[in-house]
């Protein structure tokens, strides 16, 4: 039985390659591996994510960002060279991606990211970001997928934001009424190919 991604230490047999990326301005470099979420390129979905959120922003060193659900970092990583001066923390359950996402700060040459291994719907968090950003494991199922904007509500400080990506099939029109509920208010700030972005302020 082949891994899940979300699973805390993958049995599958190794199978080490380097991918790249190129996000907005950015070019990334990527070890990935069996075992791990898209091992085989950086996910659309985490690709117009970044791309969507980065869009008119600057970022000062004030600025916090957490992402729950990091696999190999290919999100945050993006985020994190495009805006250099914020600092940044990546939760992530998978022993083996969070350790390719620690190989890959270094490959990219990105000094402000720390990488915790935990799982994301537990993870200990204070109102202390401005940003929480999630392409959350759809295949976990819904509730899992609910309990990430739990810990997304539990972590922003005052007018901090999530920033969410799902594709509609896999429920994006039922997750913008849950994060409306949660948070008030829910707005559409992309679509492509499928995937929505969705953006709650607390």
């Amino acid at each position: 039985m082949s891994d899940h991604y979300y699973t805390n230490k993958p049995q599958s047999s190794h199978e080490l390659k380097e991918i790249s990326a190129e996000v907005g301005k950015q070019s990334l470099r990527l070890k990935t591996d069996s075992g791990v979420f898209s091992k085989n390129r950086m996910d659309f979905g985490s690709k117009l994510l970044v791309e969507t959120f980065i869009e008119g922003k600057s970022m000062t060193s004030e600025e916090k960002i957490l992402e729950l659900g990091s696999g190999y970092g290919p999100l945050l990583l993006a985020v994190a060279k495009h805006f250099p001066l914020a600092s940044y923390v990546g939760v992530e359950v998978n022993e083996r991606a969070l350790e390719l996402a620690q190989q890959n700060t270094q490959l990219n040459k990105v000094a402000n990211v720390e990488w915790l291994l935990h799982d994301a719907t537990t993870v200990p968090v204070e109102a202390d970001y401005d940003y929480v950003l999630t392409n959350p494991p759809i295949r976990a199922g819904k509730q899992v997928i609910r309990e990430f904007v739990l810990t997304a509500a539990k972590a922003l400080k005052v007018d901090g934001e999530l920033w969410l990506v799902i594709q509609k099939k896999q429920g994006a029109p039922s997750m913008s009424d849950y994060m409306e509920e949660i948070f008030g208010n829910v707005e559409l700030m992309g679509r492509d190919k499928g995937y929505w972005i969705l953006k709650s302020v607390k």
